[in-house]
């Protein structure tokens, strides 16, 4: 099983990308891989929403 350990939304020439980390772990608990990195470009509309929802709640507290 795949847990998320972290992620970023950056902004760059070709628009929104995650970045994300997770660690797995065996059906015990046992830690089989951590800190992967993976990362991807947002394309659909209802995510890049969500983005602009998280970028304004943040700017109000600016």
């Amino acid at each position: 099983m795949k847990i998320l350990t972290g992620f970023a939304v950056i902004k760059d020439s070709v628009g929104y990308r995650i970045a994300h980390t997770n660690s797995e772990v065996d059906e015990q608990g046992t830690i089989i891989s951590s800190n992967n990195k993976e990362s991807f470009i947002v394309l659909d509309a209802e995510t890049k929403t969500l983005i602009e929802q998280l970028e304004n709640k943040i700017t109000e507290r600016l």
